[in-house]
């Protein structure tokens, strides 16, 4: 899984053990992620890794040698995973402790109570934390955090507009990936999932969310259809049921509209196609199907949301549009159709810019930088 970083002996003396708290419960979606704590290892840095039992990275933690705590989940707020977490920050004097999902979050912070760990929560999203919400305050804003790690700077911005009540510090910390992750992904024979060789294929990843704005590029192929050439392949959950369901079956481009729901190997798709795209409406931050679409050379076509600004450069790596505005996004796929040459170079521009401005070495500094000053914080 790529060249180890060199250990340096220096940073190994009198290096404070972080226990990190998360799933890792998909082997590709929660690579990013586990690559960071691999490349820390490598470097030197003491980790304790807490994952449940069924998680398909423990025999590569376990190959370079990461410690582990394995954990049985059960439930959201559970007392034994409390007791769990408690006995380990006690049992080896932990100083610092990540918590990196939802569940992890609510025990973590139970765990912590009279400890004198500090406790740090991951951030991945815009919004849906507000100083005035008191459900706020049972998991990001809790009394007892006293970091936030996050994904994105749109992100960051939006959580310290929120601590006016709080001391708390907020950290970036971006999850880039590796190149050769992408070198063996071929892309899929389009005749195997019934799209003629010479269509124009638009991709889009992900399961149906509100947030996703699917509704908004199921509008937009109205505009598309005049274009027969033009096809739609949808991959995720959720295009089966209605709203959506019925969006389809309305589009004067139905029998262009390809759902292929779940996909397993999701890459060899996305890299089948001729565009990528993701007409998000608010949340999300360096969203990971842009990325990948990205590292295969796909030029991308988003939306101008904050978790997302810096990731594509409008008319040079991809395309950006304003949210809820399915007359833009039609216009920029159309573009993108009416001018194949420029959609590949922009194609290609993406591949460099998301290998140069977002990666996995970027990030691993990044972590060190906000874990050091974490631990040396008083």
């Amino acid at each position: 899984m790529g060249n180890a970083l060199i250990a340096d002996p220096k940073k190994q003396k009198n290096m404070s053990k972080i226990l990190v708290i998360s799933d890792y419960a998909n082997i590709v979606s929660a690579r990013p992620e586990a690559e960071i704590f691999i490349s820390l290892h490598q470097k030197g840095w003491d980790l304790l890794l807490m994952v449940p039992e069924e998680s398909p990275w423990i025999p590569r933690f376990k190959e370079v040698g990461i410690p582990l705590e394995i954990y049985k989940p059960d439930g959201r707020k559970s007392p034994n995973e409390i007791a769990h977490i408690r006995k380990v920050l006690d049992e080896h004097q932990i100083p610092l402790m990540i918590l990196f999902n939802n569940r992890a979050v609510i025990n973590g912070i139970q765990a912590a109570k009279n400890h004198p760990v500090k406790v740090v929560v991951y951030r991945g999203t815009v919004g849906n934390v507000y100083w005035y919400d008191p459900t706020s305050y049972l998991k990001v804003l809790h009394p007892r955090v006293d970091y936030l790690l996050c994904l994105q700077e749109g992100v960051q911005a939006h959580l310290n507009k929120q601590l006016i009540f709080s001391k708390k510090k907020t950290f970036l910390m971006r999850k880039g990936h590796k190149p050769e992750w992408y070198e063996n992904v071929i892309a899929r024979e389009r005749e195997s999932f019934q799209i003629p060789q010479d269509a124009f294929l638009i991709s889009y990843v992900g399961n149906v969310r509100r947030f996703k704005g699917v509704k908004y590029l199921l509008a937009a192929t109205h505009q598309l259809a005049k274009e027969k050439n033009i096809h739609l392949m949808l991959i995720g959950n959720g295009f089966d049921k209605d709203p959506f369901k019925r969006m389809i079956e309305d589009s004067p481009m139905k029998d262009r509209i390809h759902v292929l729901g779940y996909q397993k190997e999701a890459l060899s798709f996305v890299a089948a196609a001729d565009l990528a795209v993701l007409p998000s409406l608010r949340t999300e931050a360096l969203t990971k199907a842009v990325q990948e679409a990205m590292h295969l050379g796909i030029c991308p076509v988003i939306t101008d949301i904050a978790g997302n600004q810096g990731l594509v450069k409008d008319g040079l790596s991809g395309r950006v549009v304003p949210i809820k505005d399915s007359n833009a996004l039609a216009s920029a796929l159309l573009d993108c159709y009416n001018n194949p040459e420029k959609t590949k170079e922009m194609g290609m521009q993406a591949k460099k810019h998301i290998q140069t401005w977002l990666t996995h070495e970027k990030t691993v500094e990044m972590a060190e930088t906000a874990f050091r000053q974490m631990l040396e914080d008083k």
